[in-house]
């Protein structure tokens, strides 16, 4: 074999071995961005203990995915609607407010500075309600 032939076949192969890692490579960035895909289409939600996948839809609010837990799970609330400040809850788990205690909830552990009703969550936020002393 010549050192022409010789040469032609080891660049032959050194093309196909490089097609070959560059089709492994993007195969792991494809699965991880499928997987990062699929774990930004839910938020988690806690409340009494519990922890729970909410599928997130593009302008949902926290009260529409804590009916959503209710209509589908264990999970239970109960609240009022107030005309022009929205929907306040009641009790959580069978949980109620009394004694100066109150539901309150936090969006990615930052105490909420609008009502259940108005809150818009998105993909990957820690919603948690705590049932807290009120001051």
């Amino acid at each position: 074999m010549s050192k022409h032939t010789t040469f032609i076949s080891l660049g032959f192969i050194l093309v196909i071995a490089s097609v070959f890692v560059l089709a492994q490579d993007e195969s792991v960035v494809s699965t991880t961005a499928v997987q990062e895909a699929s774990r930004q289409e839910t938020a988690t939600f806690a409340a009494a203990e519990k922890s729970y996948s909410v599928a997130v839809t593009q302008g949902e609010t926290v009260l529409d995915a804590m009916l959503a837990l209710q209509s589908v799970g264990d999970f239970t609330f109960t609240g009022r609607d107030y005309s022009g400040l929205g929907f306040f809850v009641d009790s959580i788990q069978g949980v109620a407010n009394a004694g100066g205690k109150y539901w309150v909830f936090y969006v990615n552990g930052i105490s909420a500075t609008i009502g259940a009703s108005s809150q818009i969550i998105r993909a990957g936020d820690l919603i948690e309600w705590k049932y807290e002393k009120s001051y």
